[in-house]
């Protein structure tokens, strides 16, 4: 009879190999920080005209978890950097030579390496642009924190045409939003909000930043959808022709002027009822992203 570490060893020779994620199309780039990360990304180039968009994934993630979307924007014609954020993906050597893991961030009032990520898009946008591709052609969309950073990024870089948040949050990891939107007033940035009916945390504080918003930059400026299920870029997999309607919104971000509606018409107006199972279900938050 094998003794049991024998054992052990010898069943983990068969064991199945991890999963290997398939990279996405597109050249692959190594960004500088400013502060000395050095990170991995990969650039599919813009056709003639059409806007470069920033994928920036949330705590836990990585570039490869926009594949769908990105997919679906090239199939568009339009570009996008997908980045692995400091302390993600194949970004996890920090400027000392210390692997760090996003486990291992800090995300205090006082210190937070989230907050830093800003950085990080500088040097995306610093390439980009450097490139060819013009500053005022580059959106960001970001997947819970992924959104703040590129909302942050844009409230201080006024050159961002748009940004688009997936399952926004008032404070994702300490990153408080309120006033970065507040920063918008004035300006034609265009705003999109995505969030799920089942997340319990977005779907309360995605109508208060979406208000702030609103008073920000003008109700045409800025857009919400709401979804069924799901959170982060798992909503792009799991509710169908998300990611259309997200491509759709980048070519056409501004609303149209609202129709005007008679006394009458609006007298006679319907309120549909809810349909028996619209209730969402409560989800029990325990994700590693956010």
């Amino acid at each position: 009879m094998l003794p049991a570490a024998l054992l052990v060893l010898s069943m983990g020779a068969f064991a199945a190999p991890a999963p290997v994620l398939r990279p996405l199309p597109g050249e692959a780039v190594d960004l500088r920080v400013v502060d000395g990360w050095d990170l991995k990304s990969v650039w599919q180039r813009a056709a003639e005209g059409r806007p470069t968009v920033l994928l920036l994934h949330g705590t836990g993630q990585r570039k490869e978890d926009w594949r769908l979307f990105a997919r679906a924007l090239a199939e568009e014609g339009y570009g996008y950097m997908a980045v692995d954020l400091r302390g993600h993906g194949e970004s996890r050597t920090s400027p000392s030579g210390e692997v760090l893991s996003y486990k291992k961030l800090r995300a205090t009032k006082h210190v937070n390496d989230y907050a830093d990520m800003t950085r990080d898009v500088e040097a995306a946008v610093a390439y980009l642009v450097g490139q060819g591709v013009s500053e005022e052609s580059i959106g960001a969309a970001g997947a819970e924190v992924g959104g703040s950073i590129g909302v942050k990024y844009a409230a201080v870089h006024t050159k961002m045409p748009f940004v688009i948040m997936l399952s926004p949050g008032l404070a994702w990891r300490e990153i408080p939003l309120v006033n970065a939107v507040r920063a918008f007033k004035g300006r034609n940035t265009t705003l999109l909000m995505v969030h799920s009916e089942k997340d319990k945390r977005s779907s309360k504080e995605t109508p208060l930043l979406y208000a702030f918003a609103r008073n920000a930059v003008g109700e045409r400026n800025t857009t919400l959808f709401v979804v069924p299920e799901e959170r982060g870029t798992r909503m792009l997999r799991s509710n169908k022709g998300l990611s259309a309607r997200v491509i759709a919104w980048i070519a056409n971000p501004i609303a149209p002027e609202p129709a005007a509606v008679s006394a009458e018409a609006a007298a006679g107006a319907e309120v549909m009822p809810a349909e028996a199972g619209d209730e969402p279900e409560p989800d029990d938050d325990g994700g590693v992203t956010e």
